[in-house]
């Protein structure tokens, strides 16, 4: 048993003030204004911040690492190494691509078993049951109708994370197969689309939950047609992933996604692409090759894919457009864990995993803990 002390800690829905978190066997035990006598063990970060450890729900990559192209060994050097940006708990994204091979990434990420660094606690198929239109960096060649037999197949290999499949609802049959993904308790997200407001409208009453990355590769909003990035901002049931690099999205939109959805429904996510923590260089997302010119990766013909984004930069950029830190640290902490369901993550309470962070007064990372066990310091 031991303690951590700050002059703060942010649950992420309280402000606490010179409070001490007591963690036993990885999990938080207690928050206390003073300990016991004679208890020693105390981590202690003056003029500091203790919050949740991030949850990154939307992540390809970063450190050079493919998660698509990487063996087993390099996906654990991967998550050996997104505790130095906060998180400590990720959800890896696949991009569109053949059958065998998407397979052969559920074999690999469901044989890595434990490795010391951020864990994870959900898979995320990122199509290819996705509009051909609305592709962006997806291969086109392997877009293809919805099919539950290989869903089942796909997601079979997970037992103990939860499943989530991007959808785009206007294609054929997609209505029904998302309802039918919700009766086998897979989490669903519209996203890569062209949906019109009512079909967007009837997704979410089938159970779509999540909008992946609003507004990119989303029919443009229109005053006659808003389509399914208005449907998203209206229903107050939906999370709206939301890609905060400066570059995905202007600052006066991202002020609208705040507004409307608020931090409880706006989720921080990266995106992250293999060139993610490095300089600019030629990567590789899943069967395509992508180039990072001036820290933005795209594909030659100049399309985006993906970001270069991390998750302690992603609440910087939100602090710095506006929205007050408490916020932003919800939407890259608890609110990511309930848009994909994750119990006992994301938040400074009793009984939770000790996933910590200690930030500084410019919000730098300066020390992460993983259930307890103290994994980065600078």
């Amino acid at each position: 048993m031991f303690a951590l002390e700050a002059s703060t800690v942010i649950t992420p829905t309280k402000i606490l003030k010179d409070t001490y978190i007591i963690v036993s066997n990885g999990k938080i035990v207690r928050l206390a204004k003073t300990l016991p006598k004679n208890f020693e063990k105390v981590d202690s970060y003056e003029k500091c911040i203790i919050a949740p450890g991030f949850v990154d729900i939307h992540t390809h990559g970063g450190f050079g690492f493919d998660i698509m192209c990487s063996n087993v060994n390099d996906i654990r050097k991967f998550i050996g190494r997104l505790p130095e940006t906060g998180v400590t708990s990720f959800v890896p994204s696949t991009v569109t691509d053949s059958f065998e091979n998407l397979k052969l990434f559920s074999e690999k990420f469901s044989s890595i078993g434990y490795v010391k660094g951020s864990e994870v606690v959900g898979i995320h198929f990122e199509g290819p049951y996705i509009n051909i239109n609305m592709a962006g960096a997806q291969s086109r060649a392997y877009i293809r109708a919805p099919s539950v037999e290989e869903v089942k197949v796909l997601t079979g290999f997970f037992n103990s994370v939860r499943k989530r499949v991007t959808v785009a609802p206007e294609v054929e049959g997609g209505i029904d197969f998302i309802k039918t993904l919700r009766g086998l308790n897979i989490i669903v997200s519209i996203g890569h689309t062209e949906a019109s407001y009512h079909q967007a409208l009837q997704a979410f009453s089938a159970g779509a939950r999540i909008v992946t990355h609003i507004f990119n590769r989303m029919k443009s909003f229109h005053h006659r047609e808003p389509g399914a990035v208005c449907a998203a901002l209206n229903c107050k049931n939906v999370y709206a992933e939301t890609i905060l690099d400066m570059v995905h999205l202007h600052p006066a939109t991202v002020e609208l996604v705040y507004r409307c959805k608020g931090s409880k429904k706006m989720v921080l996510v990266t995106d992250s692409v293999a060139g993610a923590g490095l300089g600019d260089g030629t990567f590789k997302l899943g069967p395509t090759e992508i180039n990072v010119v001036a820290g933005v990766p795209r594909l030659p013909d100049g399309t985006l894919a993906g970001s270069t984004l991390t998750m302690d930069k992603a609440v910087k950029n939100a602090v710095k457009i506006g929205i007050p830190f408490i916020k932003a640290l919800e939407m890259a902490t608890l609110t990511p864990c309930k848009a994909m369901m994750v119990r006992g993550k994301g938040c400074i309470v009793e009984g939770n995993d000790a996933d910590l962070i200690v930030l500084d007064k410019d919000l730098n990372v300066v020390a992460t803990y993983l259930k307890g066990e103290k994994f980065f310091l600078l």
